[in-house]
């Protein structure tokens, strides 16, 4: 189904973003710029959400609800309850 690959492809593209977001925050953090640090973290975790909304809907849509591992059911729950610290202040 072309609809599941586009679904894929935005989840790959997410998870690339959220590695690049954490990247860019440990960064900002050893500067010791705050301020982006807080940026990047929130960002990073804006993407977490996306990612557990697109992987639902991957499950969904394939008709294969049980997909989703203790893994990504972990990550999952991560996303929705964030690890990120609050550096903005």
């Amino acid at each position: 189904m072309h609809t599941l690959s586009h679904l894929q492809e935005s989840l790959n593209q997410k998870e690339q973003a959220l590695v690049q977001y954490v990247r860019y925050m440990r960064e900002a953090e050893d500067s010791g710029n705050q301020k982006m640090a807080g940026l990047f973290a929130d960002l990073a975790k804006a993407e977490e959400k996306h990612i557990a909304v697109l992987r639902d809907q991957l499950a969904e849509s394939s008709g294969q609800r049980d997909v989703l591992n203790k893994y990504q059911e972990l990550n999952q729950y991560n996303s929705q309850h964030s690890t990120y610290q609050d550096v903005s202040g």
